[in-house]
């Protein structure tokens, strides 16, 4: 089977996080898309992301009703992206695996532990972000990357932090089953 590997922090996943997964295997390039919540980002500042188990559940009801989609736990956390993608081919030796990110890491890439063997390891598959459409990394190249054809996905984890604090309803944004559980568990200063 073909795998794309989607890691990040998802504090909280979104709908955009879901539609690039949906968007990615709709085109055919994947047969699954396996989300890896991260112990932790090397290049965000750490201190104030949920609990990995609050990540995990939100992402497992955000992905409930998706039989593509899965959240797969590959982590020794904290780890690294080249570390993951080694688990899951040493884990999985039957499978092609691809590397799931946004446009907008494309100039951060470089500075990624290893971004060489990643790329001897796994072709990125980059979704489009906007504002990032133009971003270019001397790494990359038709060979080891495949930029996604499709409309730009405007929404972040930070673009949701931002509206509950404002008091907007960010049901649109992360679906029923992840703000029911957001509003549960008091996650980011929500309370009942």
């Amino acid at each position: 089977m073909r795998i794309a590997l989607f890691g990040g922090t998802f504090d909280p996943v979104h709908n955009g996080h879901v539609n690039a997964a949906k968007e990615i295997l709709r085109q055919g390039l994947v047969n699954e898309v396996w989300f890896i919540p991260v112990c932790w980002h090397a290049f965000k500042k750490n201190s104030n992301v949920s609990s990995l188990e609050h990540r995990k559940k939100m992402l497992e009801l955000a992905l409930q009703n998706e039989k593509w989609l899965k959240v797969v736990d590959l982590n020794g956390n904290p780890t690294y992206t080249l570390d993951t993608i080694l688990n899951a081919k040493k884990r999985f030796p039957n499978n092609e695996f691809f590397w799931l990110m946004g446009t907008n890491l494309v100039e951060e890439f470089a500075l990624w532990k290893s971004p060489e063997q990643i790329l001897k390891e796994v072709k990125l598959v980059l979704f489009p972000v906007p504002g990032s459409e133009l971003e270019k990394n001397s790494l990359l190249n038709a060979g080891n990357s495949i930029r996604v054809q499709a409309k730009e996905i405007d929404l972040s984890s930070t673009i949701v932090k931002e509206w509950l604090l404002n008091g907007k309803n960010i049901q649109s944004l992360v679906g029923n089953h992840v703000l029911n559980y957001i509003t549960e568990n008091r996650l980011y200063s929500i309370s009942k």
